[in-house]
């Protein structure tokens, strides 16, 4: 579910404690991940001799990034570092601490802590490089900083992981190396969901009076279902859309960017055409965001609150870009589509349709003494060239676990 949250930021700092991160990895092993809330059958771990050939220097440092497709990722990647044989420090968006009081303990004596996503978290930034200068925990960073429900495609990744990891190499010097640790999560259905997922594409054309054709493709009646929620979320902020037949990517593009250019205009963001809609989109909230929490409340409302709604919307738009499921209509991209449909007419959390294995791949360490230039410091365009190294690093495992991939999902719906 996309979505950004304006709550009236506190920094939650991480109390590891070992006997509730031990509870905690036996309740989710044998409970948590079988459970309705996740449905996972089996984690498969390729790649952990990988991670494991660099545990012989003991000043090693490691920051662990994983993409970000499921709300079962925190979960997963939990097992996974169980059996990595390391103890994580998770950076979590704060609105997960802010759920209850009963969470927020959990989260904290797991190791984990806050981090606000909308905007520069210095107080956050100062964690994660302590914790990695002290070593004591391997620090997990989700870089897409959201769930799109797009495994099969990596989001653009935000440059805070590879700035942290590179800042703190800095600071660290050539004795205490710092690694970065990729892992690919592929999540896969391993039972015939077809039927159950056909029922929830019914039902939520019956939210627009319409009905499910029996006689048309599926993908058709997929992009007519999406046509109708886009246009209820356009017509929701007075836009409109053309009457006649239209090229739906073209209105996906159009209509976003036309959102995006007005915001700018507003908040006085200069437009930077060469970047994608994505990264201006981000920009945008930041700014809004810093102006909702930063500012006394007596100037909370000089940005109105329509204008943090047209950037959801224009990020909600632009998750329905690029023609996922069309590109390859099978099990799994269908049924991530059509959960993500659901997420945002009801805007709640979605449970998994059916059980799923998840398959992860390891990657080659990233030893960022090698990123450092001959006086130990950071070049300038450093952190831009990790974090694309980093999303094409992942990007291409996730590629490679779909070609070996022989499970029901990979099968077209």
């Amino acid at each position: 579910m996309l979505e950004f949250s304006d709550l009236p930021y506190r920094f939650v700092p991480p109390k590891p404690n070992h006997f509730i991160i031990g509870l905690g990895r036996f309740v989710n092993r044998f409970i948590g991940l079988p459970s309705k809330n996740h449905l996972i059958n089996k984690i498969q771990v390729d790649g952990l001799e990988n991670f494991l050939k660099t545990r012989a220097d003991e000043k090693a440092r490691y920051v662990i990034v994983c993409n970000h497709p499921t709300h079962s990722d925190p979960q997963v990647i939990n097992e996974i570092c169980r059996r990595m044989n390391v103890r994580p420090a998770f950076m979590a968006a704060y609105d997960v601490f802010a759920r209850s009081k009963i969470t927020s303990w959990v989260m904290q004596r797991v190791g984990a802590f806050s981090v606000d996503r909308e905007a520069s978290d210095r107080k956050a930034m100062k964690c994660a490089g302590e914790i990695l200068q002290e070593g004591k925990y391997p620090l997990v960073i989700f870089p897409e900083g959201n769930v799109y429900l797009c495994n099969d495609r990596v989001m653009p990744f935000a440059e805070g992981a590879a700035f942290i990891a590179l800042r703190s190499q800095m600071k660290l010097g050539n004795d205490h190396p710092v690694y970065i640790i990729t892992v690919s999560l592929k999540y896969t259905h391993i039972e015939d969901v077809r039927n159950k997922v056909t029922e929830k594409l019914k039902s939520i054309a019956i939210k627009f009076n319409s009905n499910l054709s029996s006689e048309k493709p599926i993908m058709d009646e997929i992009t007519r279902i999406s046509v109708l929620t886009l246009a209820e979320h356009l017509n929701n902020h007075g836009h409109n859309i053309p009457e006649e037949k239209f090229d739906v990517e073209r209105l996906i593009n159009d209509s976003s960017e036309q959102i995006i250019k007005r915001l700018e205009e507003e908040l006085n963001i200069k437009n930077k055409s060469e970047e994608s809609l994505m990264s201006r989109i981000r920009t945008i909230r930041s700014r809004i965001h810093a102006s909702r929490i930063d500012k006394p409340d007596t100037t909370l409302d000089e940005i109105p609150e329509s204008t943090g709604d047209e950037a959801m919307l224009a990020l909600r738009i632009l998750g329905y870009s690029g023609g996922y499921a069309k590109q390859n209509p099978n099990i799994d991209r269908i049924t991530e589509t059509i959960i993500r449909l659901s997420e945002d007419i009801h805007s709640n959390l979605e449970k998994p349709i059916g059980k799923r294995n998840v398959y992860a791949k390891i990657g080659e360490p990233i030893d960022l003494r090698t990123r450092m230039n001959s006086d130990g410091k950071i070049d300038r365009d450093s952190i831009s060239k990790l974090t694309e190294d980093l999303e094409d690093n992942i990007q291409m495992n996730i590629n490679k676990m779909n070609e070996e991939n022989q499970n029901i999902g990979s099968q077209t719906f």
